[in-house]
């Protein structure tokens, strides 16, 4: 038998319940029988960009068909464990290494501030963290795949190239996913980028996107230090069509992104680093020197 001590934040009143199937029950209302089923809420996931609408799609996750009542989802109380295991709270006979959780049932009832004793796994399987639906919601992410500029259109041996990757490809993006009271979003910071020039030269890093060459602006008046210098042409490489001079250097760019997530009752953090990659054909050629003899 399992004893479980439910507070109830709006009233200040508590009410135990003794139950083996962890039933839970709230004044003369009926008990409600918690399935162990995490998949009885709704998940919202919208995905917002800076400058654009906001989208949004609801995908209702289905309830336990068990017939013996609703499933409810077990959240950590991010709030209250603190303060009542501290003793802020009276908490009974609480132990301190006990946890307090907020259940919300797929029938809509909701229990804020339910204990389960330590060395119980009623709810600790069942219990979703916002650090769970961060990883979740980063899985979500639609990262666009890096679109590469460079300049000049066909590079030359022994000048420089710029590379750069274009703004529609290199920008912000954020992920929210919730689950009952529980939610977390996690946002996407393109950091660095870095180029392979494809010709067997270690890649080129980049702290950021690179700078786009812009015709209108002297050279002398602009500079970057996304750039690489060939010292070959492509001519050497396989033919890839039908022309003799279709030869080029795969140039391979990857984006380096930062992933920082923000979730309910103030937890936060920073998930492992995302990259994305896209290669793109450069052909390099070789400048001819053409040298006359003047007349005599």
């Amino acid at each position: 038998m399992l004893t479980i001590r439910v507070l109830l934040a709006s009233t200040a009143a508590a009410a135990v319940v003794t139950s083996s199937a962890l039933d839970l029950a709230v004044a003369d209302t009926s008990p409600v029988v918690v399935q162990g089923d995490t998949k009885g809420g709704a998940v919202d996931t919208t995905v917002t960009s800076p400058g654009r609408t906001a989208s949004s799609g609801m995908s209702a996750v289905p309830a336990s068909t068990a017939s013996a009542g609703p499933s409810c989802l077990w959240s950590v109380d991010q709030i209250d464990n603190a303060a009542i295991l501290a003793g802020a709270e009276d908490a009974g006979n609480v132990r301190p290494s006990g946890s307090y959780y907020d259940v919300t049932c797929s029938d809509g009832s909701s229990f804020p501030g339910v204990y389960v004793p330590a060395g119980s796994a009623a709810a600790a399987a069942e219990v979703v963290t916002p650090g769970q639906l961060a990883l979740q919601a980063r899985s979500r992410l639609s990262l666009p795949v890096p679109v590469a500029g460079h300049n000049p259109g066909v590079p030359l041996v022994n000048l420089a190239t710029w590379w750069w990757v274009t703004p529609a490809s290199w920008r912000t993006l954020s992920q929210q996913t919730t689950a009952g009271p529980v939610w977390a979003t996690v946002t996407a910071t393109p950091v660095a980028s870095s180029w392979d020039p494809g010709d067997g030269s270690p890649p080129v890093s980049c702290a950021g996107a690179g700078v786009a060459y812009d015709p209108t602006v002297p050279l002398a008046a602009q500079s970057s230090r996304c750039t690489y210098t060939y010292v070959h042409s492509s001519a050497g490489q396989p033919q890839a069509g039908p022309d003799p001079n279709d030869r080029f250097f795969p140039v391979t760019v990857t984006v380096t992104w930062r992933v920082d997530w923000q979730g309910s009752g103030g937890t936060a953090g920073v998930l492992p680093a995302l990259t994305t990659t896209s290669t793109f054909p450069l052909p390099v050629a070789e400048r001819q020197t053409l040298v006359t003899r003047g007349s005599t």
